[in-house]
């Protein structure tokens, strides 16, 4: 591992502390996704005016990837030190110690390393769980053999992290040589310091590289056998579906499916198949992948495999676990043999998260084993870590969204409904596919993700042509797994009498507006039916259905065939759980582009109506807009609300005159 300190003038010891933190958690070797903590201790004023000695510490929320100034938390050093008198505190007592002596208690809630930090005599502290260090101590060596490994290094056994930790490591850390250059905390990770951020950063590489040229020693550069040959994807891609089913019956989850090179090699190794049962590399780790992971050899395996993990953790939870409601039994990872790695969450961003810890776990887990043999802390250890009280109490207040953990399609999403139909899901928690045939959707779905903090993932397609259709859907199963909810939406509509229709118009609008509706619908269902956990399906169809206007035969006859899809998609549903529903809206101009090219002038003057006339032409005389379209689909997909509803039909109008 090589220093990536760069020289540079700082404007003060803060912003040293944040460059040599960002340095830490840009690299993946270090720490994953918010892991690792760092500290500076320095002099402040505090809101009286006086000069008081305090412990900067990352906070609770902050990445070091990313942390800013704002991310590490203030603490008075006079109040963390006096609890060195302290023989113990349970982690809520620790918790309302920190909190009690922050200076602002606007900010984060500090590291649970936090007392850890604040004992370590020196102005800088660094912790990683570099993966080299775990390789070694995730061992049968002692922690005298991992000692004499390095020079001038502390090693201690496994002490789950908090106040227990800090005061147990208190009579080393006061005790110790100047010449220790850091501490190493057995299946945990690594502690350096210093008097600046650059010695403290330079003595956590210089030892985390001291690790990776020992086991490249004794190891190797590659720990993985690889004994099995690649598998058919297509068998495992068509399961995808029964597989996301079969994880998503306590709670909807988003697939990550992994087939990059590196996944693939894992899903080929020896390694993969014996480290099911062996836990992850860190127990930080615990709380998203849980101790095991799921091995599958073949695709025909998957309900009973689910089936027989969750059984074993609901037995293992009863067993280990007091006072605590039990988390969702089924697994976060799947290692499926010569086809990669598939990880299930309730956001895309979790299952990114779990693959990278689980591929960074069986990297590690490998080279223990060929170092010095395999092991973890125990299974009643592990679950005392998953059900630790701090993130029990986080889970406590987390409302997970309306539509967490949901696959969601719309189409015709570049403007007009769609657009707003795309921004209202994925602000209530969906992985929103948004599709169109207009380029811009690429900057719309970015657009999107960004205002909503969610997931927008652009698909151009042409509705028009049903091969087109079906690979955006294998495209949707393939990435994620399945589909929740299905906003029908995309039309087109071009105004003319019915003595003016040509057959080429005609067959555009039933190419798009009907014909497409029901292979979109179709192929929806096949997906639901499969995945065994209901569904749903809204049709935009139009007022037009039931109050037909004069040049809107070739729209209005097309949008009737989709509307009547929908009945038969409610009635051959409903035993699947699968409801269908129409939005029947009229004249939401805003934003739309079926109405451009004259279309809106055409129909007022059809009517004998200036523009605005035409818009408010219903019984309440207000315009009706994309949102109050979006806000009745996001009506129809809240359970609690129309749970029980479907083939049914909701005007969004004004009221017709």
């Amino acid at each position: 591992m090589q220093s990536k300190w760069s020289p540079r003038q700082f404007r003060d010891e803060m912003e040293a502390r944040v460059y040599t933190s960002r340095l830490i958690g840009s690299d993946p070797d270090l720490v994953l996704h918010g892991g690792g903590n760092t500290s500076l201790k320095r002099y402040e004023v505090d809101h009286a005016g006086r000069e008081v000695y305090v412990l900067r510490v990352k906070g609770s929320g902050s990445d070091l990837a990313s942390i800013e100034e704002s991310g590490f938390t203030g603490l008075r050093m006079e109040d963390l030190l006096l609890a060195r008198k302290r023989e113990s505190m349970t982690d809520e007592e620790m918790m309302d110690y920190l909190r009690k002596s922050m200076l602002d208690p606007s900010e984060p809630s500090p590291s649970v390393e936090t007392f850890l930090h604040a004992f370590i005599p020196h102005r800088f502290v660094d912790h990683s769980h570099a993966d080299a260090i775990l390789s070694i101590t995730n061992t049968n060596l002692s922690e005298r053999d991992v000692e004499g490994i390095f020079s001038n290094v502390l090693v201690v056994p496994y002490i789950p992290p908090g106040f227990r930790l800090a005061r147990a490591l208190l009579p080393l850390v006061e005790n110790m040589s100047s010449s220790v250059r850091g501490i190493i905390l057995s299946r945990h990770g690594l502690f350096t310091f210093g008097s600046t951020a650059e010695e403290s950063y330079r003595r956590h590489i210089e030892i985390v590289d001291e690790a990776e040229k020992y086991l490249e020693e004794r190891v190797g550069k590659d720990p993985l056998e690889v004994v099995h040959g690649e598998a058919d994807p297509q068998p495992f891609l068509a399961a995808l579906p029964t597989l996301r089913g079969s994880l998503s019956r306590s709670s909807k989850k988003v697939l990550f499916v992994d087939r990059s090179e590196e996944a693939v090699r894992i899903s080929r190794s020896r390694q993969a198949e014996a480290f099911e049962h062996s836990g992850p590399a860190t127990p930080d780790m615990l709380i998203r992948t849980k101790y095991d992971y799921l091995y599958i050899r073949d695709p025909g395996e998957i309900p009973g495999s689910v089936d027989a993990f969750a059984s074993r953790y609901r037995e293992e939870w009863q067993r280990y676990v007091k006072g605590y409601p039990m988390h969702d039994p089924y697994p976060t990872a799947i290692v499926v043999r010569g086809f990669g790695i598939i990880t299930a969450g309730t956001s895309l961003k979790e299952a990114r998260i779990v693959r990278d810890q689980v591929v960074h776990s069986i990297l590690v887990n490998s080279r223990a084993e060929k170092l010095a043999g395999h092991r973890f802390i125990s299974r009643e250890e592990a679950y005392a870590m998953e059900y630790w009280p701090l993130e029990e109490a986080k889970l406590r207040k987390y409302r997970p969204k309306m539509l967490q953990g949901s696959v969601a399609l719309v189409t015709g999403a570049a403007s007009g409904i769609g657009l707003e139909a795309a921004r209202k899901l994925a602000g209530a928690g969906a992985l929103v596919v948004a599709c169109d045939l207009d380029s811009s959707i690429d900057d719309v779905a970015r657009n999107l993700s960004a205002e909503t903090q969610g997931y927008v993932v652009p698909y151009r397609v042409d509705l028009s042509k049903p091969q087109e259709i079906e690979e955006m859907f294998r495209f949707i199963v393939s990435n994620y797994g399945g589909i929740d909810a299905v906003f029908n939406n995309a039309g087109i509509l071009k105004s003319a009498p019915i003595d003016e229709i040509t057959v080429e118009d005609m067959d555009r609008h039933y190419q798009v507006n009907a014909r497409a509706m029901f292979l979109v619908a179709r192929e929806a269902f096949k997906v639901m039916k499969q995945q065994g956990i209901g569904g749903n399906i809204v049709f935009n169809i139009t007022k037009n259905l039931t109050h037909p206007g004069p040049g809107m035969a070739a729209y209005g006859s097309t949008k009737a065939f989709a509307a009547h899809i929908c009945h038969y998609v409610a009635r051959e549903g409903g035993r699947y759980g699968i409801r269908a529903n129409i939005i029947n809206p009229d004249k939401v101009f805003r934003g739309s582009k079926i109405w451009e090219n004259g279309v809106l002038e055409a129909r007022a003057k059809a009517k004998g109506q200036t523009v605005e006339e035409y818009k408010t032409q219903n019984l309440l005389h207000r315009e009706v807009l994309p949102e109050h379209v979006a806000n009745v689909l996001l009506a129809l997909l809240d359970e609690s609300t129309f749970g029980v509803t479907t083939d049914a039909m909701i005007p969004v109008d004004g009221g017709v005159m």
